[in-house]
């Protein structure tokens, strides 16, 4: 089921997490930061603690972080503990997330939580949009954002549900369900706004007359 994305804010939302470097030649710096860092100079696995990694307006923090490769050219790196990848104005949380990089740019993530959430503010008067799945998987060169397991999707008075979504970016299209015998289907709800007082042309309920005395 193909669903046309009223507002185009979720492909803002994650072209930013690739970071704004994404439209230049040369990437922007990393920059990482952690409270303490091993090295197991046998195995090169490299374990941070309270770390936070930062590439333009994009930043990725967790309690732990393993990798095998220092250099962001071509890696794989696990978050564990509290993650959060945020921008400017957007925050993606969960519990774990894989994240690849080549070239040193984010190319691929998947956060996993109970649930994984995603919350993202315009900078206008637009409703922020809300999402959470067990599982949220962005994948840079699909052009998608995968969102499985209870995943929902929401933004103002609208709300779409499901065991899956999918998001296509240059589509800008939400993707729900699956039409294999498994699928659990789509639910989208529409919730009214409340219109704060009374409609206008309501009219209070009519008060009882006072009672007529007997004419003498």
């Amino acid at each position: 089921m193909r669903i046309l994305n009223p507002k185009s804010r979720p492909l803002l939302l994650f072209v930013l997490l690739a970071s704004a470097g994404y439209s230049q030649q040369i990437p922007e710096a990393i920059d990482l930061q952690a409270a303490s860092s091993t090295y197991d100079r046998d195995s090169g696995h490299l374990v941070f603690q309270e770390v936070t990694i930062r590439q333009g307006d994009m930043s990725v923090s967790a309690k732990l972080a393993e990798a095998t490769e220092l250099e962001f050219e071509n890696a794989a790196w696990i978050f564990t503990g509290n993650v959060q990848i945020r921008t400017n104005e957007a925050l993606i949380s969960g519990q774990k997330a894989v994240i690849d990089f080549q070239d040193h740019r984010l190319v691929r993530a998947s956060i996993s939580g109970q649930p994984a959430t995603i919350n993202w503010e315009s900078s206008e008067n637009d409703e922020a949009i809300v999402g959470q799945a067990s599982e949220l998987i962005y994948n840079r060169e699909a052009g998608t954002l995968s969102l499985a397991g209870d995943a929902m999707l929401s933004s103002g008075i609208s709300e779409i549900s499901g065991s899956t979504l999918l998001y296509d970016f240059n589509a800008e299209q939400v993707v729900a369900g699956s039409p294999d015998e498994e699928s659990q289907g789509v639910r989208i709800t529409i919730t009214p706004e409340e219109t704060g007082g009374k409609e206008s042309g309501e009219t209070s309920p009519a008060e009882p007359s006072p009672a007529r005395k007997d004419e003498s």
